[in-house]
C-alpha cells in the first residue's frame, strides 16, 4: 500500500489514478505493465488482473473515498441494545374470556380491564344463574401489567386450568377433571399393617408388586364414587379400553390422559390430546398466570383466555 502525494489518501497497488484527486499513480503503471505478484500465494498474475488466477483471492480492491469508509465503518458497528424509557410504562395486556361450554351460550365473551372481573352465581360482571355448581363468587380475573391472573375465591368446587403441553406432577390429594368426571388422586398404595399381635397376617388378595396408586371418583354433591386401585407404569383413563374406565360422557375421548408412575412414587399427569382437555385444579384461595389459549373451568362454564 502507498499514499497519494497529492492528497494523501491510501492506494493500492494496482491503482491507476488516485480515487480522490484523480492524480495518476506511477506504480500502478507500472504494475498494469509488468503484471502483479500475488500477496497471498506469489503467483505471478497478468497486468490488469484484479484474482489471483492460483488462489482466486483479490489482488487489490479499488480504493473508496475516506468518508464512504467512515460510514461503512460505523454501520458495521454492532447495534447498542435499545434503552428502555422510564417515562414510558409498559402497555398493560388486553384479555378477552370466551365461553366454551357451560350454561352460558357458547362464544360469548367479556373483555378483562384494568379492573377485575368477577364470576359467580350471585356476584360479579359475569353472572351465571343457572350453574349450581358456582359459589355466589367464584373466581376474578385481573389485568396486572401485562399479564392475566386468575384467583380462586375460596369457592367449594375450587378453579381448574386445562393442561397444556407437557406432564405436571400430582400430589396426594389433588383433583383433576376429564370430561364431566372428577377424579382425586389418592397416592401410593400405603405400606401394610402390622400384624395382630399374635403375628397372624389378615387375610386379603395379594398385594401388587409393582407401583400402586389409588383414584378415587367424586360425584356431583360431593359424595365419593367409584375407587380404582392400578398399578405399572403408565395408567390410562378414558371412556373404555383403558385402565380407568369411566363410561359414557360426551366430552370424555376414548383415551382421554395418562398417569405415568416413577419408580420413587411420585406421579405425572398428561392429556393425550382430547378435544374437552384435562384440568387441574388449583389450590384453595391461590392465584396463578394464564396464557393465550389457556382455558379456565369455573362449575361447568369453561372460559377460554384470548391475549393481545
Amino acid at each position: 500500500m502507498q499514499t497519494c502525494k497529492t492528497c494523501g489518501v491510501a492506494l493500492d497497488v494496482t491503482l491507476s489514478h488516485c480515487p480522490s484527486c484523480q492524480e495518476e499513480v506511477p506504480f500502478g503503471r507500472l504494475t498494469n505493465v509488468l503484471g502483479l505478484v500475488c500477496r497471498h500465494c506469489d503467483a505471478y498474475n497478468d497486468p490488469g488482473a484484479r484474482v489471483c488466477l492460483a488462489c482466486q483471492k483479490p489482488l487489490g480492491a479499488v480504493a473508496a473515498p475516506a468518508g464512504a469508509v467512515a460510514r461503512a465503518s460505523a454501520s458495521s458497528r454492532p447495534a447498542l441494545p435499545a434503552q428502555p424509557d422510564p417515562a414510558r410504562k409498559p402497555t398493560p395486556a388486553r384479555a378477552r374470556l370466551i365461553v366454551d361450554r357451560g350454561a352460558v351460550a357458547p362464544g360469548a365473551e367479556i373483555a378483562v380491564g384494568p379492573e377485575e372481573v368477577q364470576v359467580g352465581r350471585a356476584h360479579g360482571q359475569l353472572l351465571v344463574l343457572d350453574d349450581p355448581c358456582l359459589a355466589p363468587l367464584h373466581a376474578s380475573f385481573v389485568v396486572r401489567g401485562t399479564a392475566l391472573f386468575v384467583r380462586d375465591e375460596g369457592a367449594a368446587g375450587g378453579v381448574f386450568v386445562r393442561l397444556r403441553g407437557l406432564t405436571v406432577p400430582l400430589r396426594p390429594g389433588a383433583v383433576f377433571a376429564v370430561g364431566d368426571c372428577l377424579l382425586r388422586f389418592g397416592g401410593p398404595l400405603p405400606p401394610p399393617p402390622p400384624p395382630i399381635p399374635d403375628g397372624t397376617r389378615r387375610l386379603g388378595s395379594p398385594r401388587p408388586d409393582q407401583p400402586t396408586v389409588t383414584l378415587d371418583e367424586w360425584l356431583e354433591g360431593g359424595l365419593p364414587g367409584r375407587s380404582y386401585l392400578r398399578s405399572g407404569t403408565s395408567i390410562s383413563i378414558g371412556r373404555a379400553g383403558c385402565a380407568v374406565n369411566l363410561g359414557s360422557d360426551p366430552h370424555l375421548a376414548q383415551t382421554h390422559a395418562e398417569l405415568l408412575l416413577d419408580p420413587d412414587g411420585g406421579a405425572r399427569l398428561r392429556d393425550l390430546g382430547s378435544e374437552s382437555g384435562t384440568f387441574l385444579r388449583m389450590a384453595p384461595g391461590s392465584e396463578r398466570p394464564l396464557h393465550d389459549g389457556d382455558a379456565v373451568r369455573l362449575g361447568r362454564e369453561v372460559l377460554r383466555v384470548e391475549l393481545g
